[in-house]
């Protein structure tokens, strides 16, 4: 049986369908080339990055400029230069600036307190008439607490007091 098997496969390899088979086979080993090319491309790619950005950026004005702007380097003052009257001038710096926080912050606290007053306004104006003068900050933090669709509420029927006007 192998002798005949050895005679059909010989007989297979000599027809056209095993030259389609063969060609098929170069076909991907094409392909296989190509893949090993972009893989070369790729690793040019890899290597022209970091050659190039180090021809690029080793420039003397490049790095000067990259060192100056980033403060990379903080050189000592001038000798002769009185250090104590330089801490001095820093430290009266920074008190203004606390000084300036502290302004803000009073200030920030005023507007919220103005900011409240308004708003206990606007509800006592709203309330509706005849009703009780309740204006306790529980009552407006239970306003602002309703939610975003509260005022749909308002648009129906029979909802509340507001449409009793």
């Amino acid at each position: 049986m192998s002798i005949k098997w050895r005679a059909h496969t010989n007989l297979l390899l000599r027809t056209k369908h095993a030259k389609l088979i063969n060609n098929h086979k170069k076909q991907i080993m094409v392909l296989g080339k190509a893949g090993m090319r972009l893989e070369a491309q790729k690793f040019i790619v890899y290597l022209m990055i970091p050659i190039t950005a180090s021809m690029a950026f080793n420039e003397p004005t490049i790095r000067t400029w990259a060192a100056d702007y980033f403060q990379l380097m903080k050189y000592p003052s001038n000798p002769k230069t009185n250090l104590k009257d330089e801490y001095e001038g820093l430290k009266k710096q920074r008190d203004e600036e606390i000084e300036w926080e502290a302004r803000m912050a009073a200030r920030r606290e005023a507007g919220r307190e103005e900011y409240q007053k308004q708003l206990k306004l606007i509800h006592k104006l709203n309330a509706p008439r005849g009703a009780d003068e309740v204006d306790s900050d529980t009552t407006v933090e239970s306003r602002q607490r309703r939610g975003w669709f509260d005022w749909a509420r308002g648009w129906r029927r029979g909802a509340g007091s507001r449409d009793n006007f």
